[in-house]
């Protein structure tokens, strides 16, 4: 990565001494989040069960969460000034969520015989029994982890610099490699050649899940979504340090195909699902160049060769699986238990945790619906659910509060329409993949959902203020090592 270049806020400067070294500690602390962010599917390869055990994984991802805190705190500190007061508002959100989550921890033993209704499990998808008291320290701690990146965004409010495009084009470069090395080990799996960690369980067999180095299909489906994302916004931006590899749109177009393909054969059904409403989304405002390729020869041998690339590769994935992908698609398709909300079956026992919490929740006393019991009794596959079950009506308006403010803060700053486009399709598949899944309960797709608003606050030039707000006002220095990417002020181009 580029060193970053010290940034100074308009009438203020770091004359030597305590703000410099604090300016210096924040630039050094961001890389090394920024880092972390890059190298986290790499190190995730081998993963196991989590179980709610403590593993390596765990731990890098608090020690990011501190330095992406300790971060913006040195920024502060040198700038002598406040985060915007957006940001500023986010972080008391998440301050008044901790001091619930303290609050529902001197309150497990009162609440006994109510949290002794969650100890019925009819089917195995509720998950395991969690203590108290060492679950709801663990949840505020996976709160802060989840949300530290927010930190790095108020660092970027107030020193563009540090965030230029070409800084997180070589972080997004990292993540991709390590999105293709899972993608080649869950195509072995389905080869037969690695064993799988995460079956379907169905009377009388168990299909095999493909998810790479991870236990779970989930944690592949959330980074091949990701993946295909920057491929899209980033563009031929997307190059590892010294411009090396350059992704022409061929390689970007072969590493989308790549991702989708791993995201079916993984069999995660809402990976799939928003796999394609990325592609779906993006493609969508390439029509016009489309349309307008095909009225010149060369144009059309172009897209006559990209289709029939496509398809063959796609013939050659089917000859060589054969079998298995026929029979892996079938369950897929057919294995979806029941389609109705309200039975206990649908979505394969979903329907009976949401209708067993809303009982649980009709018996509960006034102090549980304001601030929730403190952590996930069960597991409740929908993230807005599992928020009014862990912080209370309290903490569901503070968490939307933080998303919906960022969605505003970083839309505000969005100077090309393809900025905003790429934001909205970032945000539809944050809440497409709530619905029956837990996004916020993840850390590292919290961390790639506010990187990717990184990169499009990037890819606009600058992250300064819109008009008539007053609280960021640091201006960009353009140094020799610290310069935004001159392509960083044409907006996105997707593909």
């Amino acid at each position: 990565m580029d060193s970053p270049a010290p940034l100074t806020a308009p009438g203020t400067r770091l004359g030597g001494g305590a703000p410099e070294r604090l300016d210096r500690a924040a630039g050094h602390l961001a890389t090394a989040a920024l880092a972390l962010i890059a190298v986290k599917p790499l190190l995730d390869i081998g993963e196991r069960d989590a179980g709610g055990g403590v593993d390596l994984g765990v731990l890098l991802s608090a020690v990011g969460a501190g330095c992406m805190l300790a971060a913006l705190a040195a920024a502060v500190l040198a700038a002598r000034r406040l985060p915007p007061r957006p940001v500023q508002a986010m972080l008391l959100a998440l301050a008044l969520l901790l001091v619930v989550s303290g609050f529902s921890y001197l309150a497990a033993g009162p609440r006994a015989d109510l949290l002794a209704l969650f100890d019925i499990r009819r089917y195995p998808i509720y998950g395991p029994r969690l203590d108290p008291a060492t679950a709801i320290p663990a949840e505020a701690v996976r709160l802060l982890v989840s949300f530290a990146p927010v930190a790095l965004i108020g660092m970027a409010l107030m020193r563009p610099a540090r965030f230029c495009v070409r800084r997180l084009a070589v972080v997004a470069a990292v993540v991709l490699a390590g999105a293709v090395v899972h993608c080649a080990l869950a195509w072995l799996q389905v080869a037969g050649v690695v064993p799988y960690s995460f079956y379907f369980e169905l009377p009388g067999q168990k299909i095999g899940r493909a998810s790479g180095g991870y236990y779970h299909p989930m944690s592949l489906g959330r980074l091949l979504m990701f993946s295909v994302f920057l491929c899209y916004v980033l563009g031929d931006r997307l190059r590892l340090p010294g411009d090396r590899l350059r992704l022409t749109p061929l390689r970007r177009y072969a590493l989308i195909g790549l991702f989708v393909a791993t995201g079916a054969v993984s069999l995660h059904r809402l990976t799939i699902g928003c796999l394609l409403v990325i592609v779906a989304a993006f493609e969508a405002r390439r029509l016009g160049a489309l349309r307008a390729n095909l009225r010149t020869r060369v144009g059309r041998r172009r897209v006559v060769a990209v289709a029939a690339g496509l398809v063959a590769a796609g013939g050659v994935a089917v000859a060589l699986a054969g079998d298995a992908v026929r029979e892996r698609a079938g369950v897929a398709l057919t294995e979806v238990g029941s389609l109705d909300v309200r039975s206990d079956t649908f979505m394969h026992g979903r329907g009976a945790i949401w209708n067993d919490v809303a009982r649980v929740l009709h018996r509960s006393t006034p102090d549980v619906w304001l601030f929730g019991f403190g952590y996930e009794p069960w597991d409740m596959h929908n993230d807005l659910l599992r928020v009014l079950v862990v912080w209370g009506v309290v903490g569901l308006v503070a968490v939307v509060g933080i998303v919906a403010g960022l969605y505003v803060v970083v839309r505000r700053r969005c100077v090309d329409p393809a900025q905003r486009w790429a934001l909205g399709v970032l945000y539809a598949v944050f809440v497409l993949f709530g619905l029956t899944q837990k996004p916020m309960a993840y850390p590292y797709f919290m961390w790639l959902f506010l990187f990717g608003q990184l990169v499009i606050l990037s890819l606009g030039g600058a992250t300064g203020a819109s008009s008539g707000d007053d609280t960021v006002t640091a201006d960009v220095e353009r140094g020799e090592e610290g310069r935004l990417d001159e392509a960083s002020t044409a907006g996105v181009r997707p593909g």
